[in-house]
């Protein structure tokens, strides 16, 4: 993920880290894709959009299936597959999120070979990398 962490996901980190304030971030994370355009340094979860469509749901990236060391983490590519009737809204790129009460992005993405439109049966592939620099 060559994105970013935007002051949402800054501000959780920040919390947690520095001040051991542990904020609703749920067991596990999520990886979804949003049809927002451009989407900013203040975007949050709730002003997401995401495609709809048959097949389209986010996907849990369990807490302990993260490798890496030092400022960055991957996990093993994932794919999001549209089915029947295809998918609504132009896929822009992808985030994750946390999954407690009030969801917060942690890091987003927008895929400069973008935006996409799925067909039925077309996929999107990431391999989840979050680097803290």
């Amino acid at each position: 993920m060559v994105g970013f962490l935007p002051d949402e996901g800054e501000a959780l980190i920040a919390g947690q880290v520095i001040q051991n304030v542990v904020t609703d971030r749920g067991t596990n994370l999520q990886l979804g894709l949003f049809t927002n355009v451009a989407p900013g340094e203040t975007i949050t979860a709730a002003a997401l959009t995401e495609p709809t469509g048959t097949g389209y749901a986010r996907i849990t990236l369990v807490d302990g299936s993260w490798t890496g060391a030092a400022d960055a983490r991957s996990y093993a590519e994932q794919t999001f597959t549209a089915g029947a009737g295809g998918w609504t809204g132009a896929v822009q790129g992808y985030f994750i999120v946390t999954t407690g009460t009030t969801p917060r992005i942690i890091a987003i993405e927008v895929d400069g070979n973008g935006p996409f439109t799925f067909n039925e049966n077309d996929d999107y592939r990431v391999t989840p990398t979050i680097t803290v620099n």
